[in-house]
């Protein structure tokens, strides 16, 4: 069974969730740096939680000074102490605050901040990524719940054990991840959606091709670019140096190898049948496949990560093209352009 801790994260007064007080929520009026002195809405010595992005970092003589974008859209400026670590700039947080007096001035100084899906339940992280970034189409939130489904499905004790316990690990990055920088579901979510597609794509040909073991598929399609996670620096938007000499099939691979090994399972079949499913999960070996697919349940995840990752950019540059033309040059299908046709809905038999 999975559990959410859902975690309060907006912006009022902390005293407000325990007794009644008369402090009210910070207004949108927008908010300029050193400024905070001129908002009686503060109270001295109160705790104030905020979500937003960090839009720029200065240190000042005594402290950092970060400039935090609300949801609303309105700034707000916080302390930090020099010796703190600062956030990363254009990544979204979430500050526990207090309201100091110095110098005959109200500031709000950091107390301790997290990335935002840390603290956050998805359905709110999704909202709150929403208004700064571009996402997947669905929410974070409905992609973990129909995700978590295939999981549950996976009956095989060894593949469920090592999929679980990866999948747990490595849950609140993996399903806000993008799943490339630039050539497909290059969005945030576009990891977990990518995946759940794939999943819906497996149980539909699992009824036409009943050989195939459903729980390696799944396990499989699961896991199959997990690794994306270390190979990606989404914060730094680059790749990382293990990304870059080792690539996404192995490093995932070597976790199945590494959770086997945790569990006492290293010598089982359903481990090397997995693991060589995610090192020849891109086909060949001029896409970075380390082995071509010698087994059905391989072959299979990747003709469905082909025709993922294809039919979605397909759609990507039809929808920026006009009817009647053709789409700019698409890189993941040899640099055609394809042609977008008239809606042929329109001349549909309505009796």
């Amino acid at each position: 069974m999975f559990i959410n801790v859902i975690i309060q994260t907006h912006y009022f007064p902390l005293s407000t969730y325990f007794y009644q007080s008369q402090s009210k929520p910070i207004g949108n009026k927008r908010m300029k740096k050193n400024q905070t002195n001129n908002l009686p809405k503060y109270q001295k010595g109160q705790i104030y939680f905020f979500t937003g992005q960090v839009t720029s970092i200065n240190q000042g003589l005594h402290f950092y000074n970060i400039t935090l974008q609300l949801q609303e859209k309105n700034d707000i400026n916080i302390k930090l102490e020099p010796q703190t670590k600062p956030p990363i700039q254009g990544q979204i947080y979430n500050f526990k605050t207090i309201c100091l007096l110095k110098n005959e001035e109200l500031i709000l100084m950091n107390q301790t901040y997290n990335l935002a899906y840390n603290v956050l339940d998805m359905q709110t992280l999704y909202e709150t990524y929403l208004v700064f970034y571009e996402c997947s189409p669905i929410s974070f939130a409905i992609v973990q719940d129909e995700l978590e489904s295939y999981l549950n499905k996976i009956k095989n004790k060894v593949l469920k054990q090592i999929t679980y316990n990866l999948y747990c690990k490595n849950k609140n990055k993996f399903l806000i991840s993008k799943a490339a920088l630039k050539i497909h579901h290059n969005y945030y979510g576009g990891l977990g959606y990518h995946t759940l597609t794939m999943l819906k794509m497996a149980e539909s040909l699992l009824k036409i091709y009943p050989f195939i073991n459903s729980d390696l598929l799944f396990a499989g399609t699961i896991l199959h670019d997990m690794g994306k996670i270390k190979e990606l620096d989404l914060e730094q938007k680059n790749y990382t140096p293990k990304g870059l000499l080792l690539g996404h099939l192995v490093m995932g691979a070597c976790e199945v190898e590494k959770e086997a090994q945790l569990l006492g399972l290293q010598d089982k079949e359903e481990v090397l049948l997995l693991k060589h499913i995610l090192i020849s999960h891109h086909g060949l070996l001029e896409h970075g496949a380390a082995k071509r697919p010698q087994i059905g349940e391989a072959l299979l995840l990747w003709y469905l990560d082909n025709i993922d990752c294809k039919l979605t950019s397909l759609q990507e540059f039809l929808q920026k093209t006009d009817a009647q033309t053709f789409t700019e040059p698409i890189p993941v299908l040899e640099r055609k352009g394809f042609y977008k046709s008239l809606d042929l809905d329109q001349n549909n038999d309505d009796e």
